[in-house]
C-alpha cells in the first residue's frame, strides 16, 4: 500500500517528549495522560507483537455502530511507564509507525476510557440529508483537515480536556493542537457531528489525491520513484485544482491528469499546446481526444525535461 506521507522526523519523538514534561510541570498536581492514537486500519497486527500485546487499550469505536471494525479500528493505549522512560516510548511507536499516517499523541486530563466517551460525538458525522459517515480522527493525513472544518465551539469542545495534541504532518514534521486542559467537560450539543454539505464535500475532495496516488502505486509504481510521498501528493492535489478548473470531471480523466503531473515538468499547463486543449475541454471538448491530439513538440519537451532531471 501507498500512503502519501514521509518518513516521521527523527527529532519528533524528543520534541513531543520535552513539551509533554514542560506541561507536566506547568500543571504539577492536576490529572495527566499521555496516550497514543494508533489507527489500526493500517496495520492490524501492530497490537499482536510483544510488548505492545500486553497493552491495555480502549477503542474509540467501542460501544458504537463501528465497534465491528476490531483490530481495525482507532485505539488509545496509555503510557504507564516510569517518566524517564517516555522517549524511549515514543521513539519506538514513531519508529514503528513511521512512513503509515496512523500515530499521534494525545496529553490529556482526563483518562483513556473517559477520553473516548468525550470523543464519541465526533466519531460519526450526520451531513444535512441525513446521511451517516465515520470520522478518521486516527488518520493523520486527514486529521488537520478535519480540525479545520471544525466551527470554533465545536473545536474548543472536542479539545476541552487535551493539553495537547501531537501528530505528524505529510512532510514528518510536528502538528498541534492545544485545549485548556479541563478535567470535567461538559457535554457535547449532538450526539453526532453534523456537517453541511460544502463542508462534507470538501473533506472528500481532500482524499482525492491519496486515492490517485494509491492506484498509481498499484499499476505504475515507476512513476512514483522520483518524488517523495509528500512531493507526490503536493504535485497531484496541485494538479486536480488545474483539472477543476478545466472541468476535467471524470476519473479516469483525473487518474491520468494526475499520473501527468508526475512523469512532466510542473509547468507543462503553460505549453501553449496543454492550454490551448486544456480550453477547448473546458468548452466541452473531451478529454482523452485533446491528449490524443497533442503535437510531438509537447512531448518531445517532456520527454527532454525527463531525460535532463
Amino acid at each position: 500500500m501507498y500512503f502519501a506521507v514521509n518518513p516521521t522526523s527523527p527529532t519528533l519523538p524528543a520534541q513531543i517528549a520535552q513539551q509533554i514534561e514542560s506541561l507536566q510541570v506547568q500543571h504539577e498536581g492536576a490529572p495527566f495522560h499521555v496516550m497514543a492514537l494508533v489507527d489500526g486500519a493500517f496495520d492490524e497486527e501492530f497490537f499482536k507483537s510483544y510488548p505492545r500485546s500486553r497493552w491495555l487499550r480502549h477503542s474509540l469505536y467501542a460501544n458504537t455502530s463501528l465497534q465491528s471494525l476490531g483490530t481495525a479500528a482507532p485505539q488509545l493505549t496509555t503510557f504507564n511507564g516510569q517518566p524517564g522512560g517516555l522517549l524511549k516510548w515514543l521513539e519506538n511507536l514513531f519508529s514503528e509507525c513511521s512512513g503509515k499516517p496512523m500515530l499521534s499523541i494525545i496529553a490529556s486530563a482526563i483518562d483513556a476510557e473517559s477520553l473516548q466517551q468525550h470523543l464519541l460525538p465526533y466519531l460519526i458525522c450526520r451531513t444535512e440529508d441525513t446521511v451517516e459517515w465515520p470520522v478518521r480522527w486516527g488518520d493523520t493525513r486527514i486529521s488537520s483537515g478535519l480540525m479545520d472544518s471544525l466551527i470554533p465551539a465545536q473545536r474548543e469542545h472536542l479539545l476541552s480536556p487535551l493539553y495537547c495534541w501531537w501528530s505528524p504532518s505529510r512532510q514528518g514534521s510536528e502538528l498541534k493542537w492545544r485545549g485548556a486542559g479541563a478535567a470535567f467537560p461538559l457535554a457535547a450539543e449532538f450526539d453526532k457531528l453534523p456537517m453541511d454539505d460544502a463542508t462534507f464535500a470538501a473533506l472528500v475532495d481532500s482524499s482525492e489525491p491519496d486515492s490517485i496516488l494509491s492506484n498509481i502505486y498499484d499499476s505504475q509504481p515507476d512513476v512514483l520513484r522520483a518524488h517523495s510521498p509528500f512531493q507526490a501528493h503536493a504535485t497531484v492535489s496541485r494538479h486536480l485544482k488545474v483539472a477543476s478548473a478545466h472541468r476535467i470531471e471524470a476519473a479516469r480523466a483525473r487518474h491520468h491528469f494526475g499520473v501527468l503531473s508526475l512523469i512532466l515538468r510542473d509547468e507543462f499547463t503553460k505549453h501553449p499546446a496543454m492550454a490551448a486543449a486544456l480550453s477547448r475541454v473546458f468548452s466541452g471538448a473531451e478529454y482523452f481526444d485533446e491528449i490524443r491530439r497533442l503535437p510531438s513538440s509537447f512531448w518531445e519537451s517532456a520527454e527532454e525535461y525527463r531525460s535532463t532531471s
